[in-house]
């Protein structure tokens, strides 16, 4: 199984990277993981106009093929005013429209098992940002996972030595398996 992992956030040092580096140390043996590094993902802000740009539209059918080839994602994002953040939603945009560029491309997120995370500083874990999220997500045709991954006062959820609290762990790695369990049938049943 290949999981593709999504970072919302392109601050360095980002504690929604931290979290997904931490969720895929929990993956099974076997499963391949792809990180997408916001580094790599040099796409304008959404704009119609720029869909038949060949340098854009080189960009984004490497990302298509990466999100379109993966059996399941990972995507951890901060939450901004609520939302996900601007760099999310414009990747997942400008993904979600290559079919309707390209003809015969496939939806990169149709039927995809998704499992979405969120760590913030604050209280909520980031809880509204995994609402909008899975809303999102579903509209294109996604499967997201019952379950999420809320961290918050996440900058306080390592220690000195950069392992997370223990029992957040135990319960992170339940989560993980359950979503491997989850995308690993529905990868048997396609």
């Amino acid at each position: 199984m290949r999981i593709a992992l999504i970072c919302g956030s392109q601050r360095q040092g980002s504690l929604n990277a931290r979290l997904l580096d931490a969720l895929a140390a929990l993956l099974p043996a076997g499963v391949t993981v792809d990180r997408i590094a916001p580094a790599e993902v040099a796409l304008p802000l959404y704009d119609t106009a720029l869909e038949a740009d060949p340098a854009v539209q080189a960009q984004l059918r490497r990302l298509h093929a990466r999100i379109a080839g993966a059996d399941a994602l990972i995507v951890a994002s901060p939450e901004f005013n609520g939302m996900m953040t601007p760099f999310l939603k414009n990747l997942v945009d400008w993904v979600s429209r290559l079919p309707r560029i390209v003809p015969g491309a496939p939806d990169a997120f149709l039927d995809r098992p998704v499992l979405l995370a969120s760590a913030s500083p604050g209280w909520s874990g980031g809880a509204l940002g995994l609402l909008a999220m899975r809303t999102l997500l579903s509209h294109l045709g996604a499967v997201t996972f019952g379950e999420t991954v809320a961290l918050p006062y996440a900058d306080r959820a390592w220690d000195a030595a950069g392992a997370p609290n223990p029992m957040l762990r135990a319960g992170w790695a339940e989560t993980v398996g359950r979503f491997c369990a989850f995308a690993g049938v529905r990868r048997l049943a396609a």
